[in-house]
């Protein structure tokens, strides 16, 4: 914990324990591990874990305008079409940052003068190791773009308090867009942006 931390940030009780660990699977994108544990309370428990060999990656491209950049497409997982952020994963090794500048080029078509770390998240962790560090990209320009194989994408840039209201009203589930959104939300409200880019966005 930091100095400056509250103290009900700090940890409670004891943590897991590991007993034994299995290899369970192993793909492109991660392997699953099973566990035999003893957890917190002292009870045994079974446990898998998904340990991923990428980390997520999210770019918020924020316009000078107050609009920002959304791609969408068919998520397998849900059988459903996803209005999101560009997003998508950076080899753990390389540099998160490295890895953000490709997919918003990849899939948005877009480069950034500058950017700025505003998030990073666990995204699942019950069941897996995986952490997404999210960017907040201005000063854009439109390059060529080039989406991986699988990737039929639709670009569209938006007023941002329509896809924030997106996400408050659930039509936007995908979660680094919506944590992602929200952050930037808080950063007007908290004076972190540009008065201009504040005034669009509280409106």
């Amino acid at each position: 914990m930091a100095n400056d931390d509250p103290d009900w940030l700090g940890p409670r009780g004891a943590g897991w324990q590991v007993v034994s660990k299995a290899h369970v699977h192993d793909n492109p994108w991660f392997s699953l591990d099973a566990y035999e544990a003893i957890a917190p309370t002292g009870n045994p428990a079974r446990y898998y874990l998904q340990v991923y060999k990428n980390l997520a990656v999210g770019v918020a491209p924020l316009h000078d305008d107050g609009t920002i950049t959304l791609v969408g497409q068919w998520r397998f997982p849900f059988d459903a079409y996803s209005w999101e952020l560009p997003e998508g994963g950076a080899p753990k090794g390389e540099d998160p940052l490295d890895g953000a500048r490709r997919e918003l080029m990849e899939e948005a078509g877009l480069a950034a003068a500058e950017w700025r770390q505003i998030l990073t998240m666990q995204l699942s962790n019950s069941t897996s190791d995986e952490v997404a560090f999210g960017y907040l990209a201005t000063g854009l320009t439109a390059v060529a773009h080039d989406p991986d194989a699988t990737e039929q994408l639709a670009v569209q840039r938006v007023p941002f308090r329509q896809a924030l209201k997106a996400v408050a009203d659930g039509r936007i589930q995908d979660a680094i867009t919506v944590a992602m959104l929200l952050r930037i939300h808080h950063m007007a409200h908290e004076g972190e942006l540009s008065s201009g880019l504040t005034q669009l966005i509280l409106g």
